[in-house]
């Protein structure tokens, strides 16, 4: 009989073999994968295992051949993309890149987290059976700037860990409607509407003052310069987020009288430029001392979009 072997990475260590060949054997139900182990058609380092078998880097992992064909998850997978990845920093355990405006992070057939994937099987001198790169927040679709992706199972819990508990910083600079002449601190409420979708209004959430409603964000914005764009005055600003919600910059802005130029979701005017609006993710800043061999400080070059339109609005 024909074998597909295998051999686990660093990043399998102590994983369950019949979660690990699932995302690998064709019509992937754990009755199964059993049978398949009971019947010597999956085999760690040559021997018969049992479905609480437990992998650790370097063993050789004996898959027949059959299982594997007709299934789209199966590790000789390939897809050709001719997008090239923006990369900003990469090390042994974190992806950052540049994320472009337009270009959604997962959920289309050309997202970004995919594209991260290909990149990964290709590049990655790390072989895992288990672990696949993907994105450890969230930027939207129109968002622009600084996207971090787990290059490696410490990467990716240290940064989880890290950013949850907010010792990963992060800075945005955007494009406001109106002068906002000093820093302010907005601590607000944001909840989730469905019933905006169903009347084809296209924000997903609402900011407000009221505690019982939705969940808290606390926000800060500073201004960094000032322009007009067609008789509309706005403000160049720093933005800097606490907490991570849903359109949080978005809906802030626009509750506290600063939607973003352009944003029409949350209330501005539309503008005839390149971008929609400008939200850039800009910075991230990490504790000095870190496992994971990180900067303190990580900084995404503004898209050209971004600097053209303040090189020629702003005064």
């Amino acid at each position: 009989m024909d074998f597909t072997v295998l051999t686990a990475g660093k990043d399998d260590n102590d994983r369950r073999l019949d979660r690990v060949i699932r995302k690998f054997v064709a019509g992937s139900n754990l009755n199964g994968i059993y049978k398949a182990m009971r019947k010597g058609l999956v085999k760690v380092n040559d021997k018969k295992c049992s479905c609480d078998t437990r992998i650790f880097a370097g063993d050789s992992i004996k898959i027949a051949t059959f299982l594997l064909e007709n299934n789209s998850a199966s590790p000789e997978t390939s897809e050709t993309c001719d997008f090239v990845l923006p990369i900003v920093y990469k090390n042994d355990h974190l992806l950052f890149i540049n994320k472009p405006y337009d270009k959604t992070v997962h959920g289309s057939p050309d997202s970004l987290d995919k594209i991260v994937q290909e990149y990964y099987r290709n590049n990655s001198s790390q072989s895992s059976l288990s672990f696949k790169s993907g994105p450890l927040h969230r930027l939207d679709r129109k968002t622009t700037g600084l996207l971090a992706f787990s290059w490696d199972l410490q990467g990716a819990r240290w940064f989880s860990q890290n950013i949850a508990t907010h010792l990963i910083q992060k800075e945005y600079v955007a494009i406001l409607t109106g002068l906002l002449d000093k820093k302010e601190e907005w601590i607000d409420y944001i909840e989730k509407d469905d019933t905006l979708k169903e009347n084809n209004v296209f924000h997903t959430v609402t900011a407000s003052n009221d505690s019982d409603k939705g969940k808290y964000a606390h926000t800060t914005a500073e201004p960094l310069g000032y322009g007009k764009y067609k008789e509309i005055p706005f403000t160049y600003a720093k933005i800097l987020i606490t907490t991570g919600r849903t359109h949080q910059i978005r809906s802030q802005a626009s509750l506290h009288g600063y939607p973003l130029l352009g944003d029409t979701a949350y209330g501005a005017k539309k503008i005839e430029c390149k971008q929609d609006f400008f939200l850039h993710a800009h910075k991230m800043i990490f504790p000095q001392e870190n496992p994971v061999e990180l900067p303190s400080l990580i900084e995404c070059p503004l898209p050209k979009p971004f600097l053209d339109f303040l090189e020629k609005h702003s005064f």
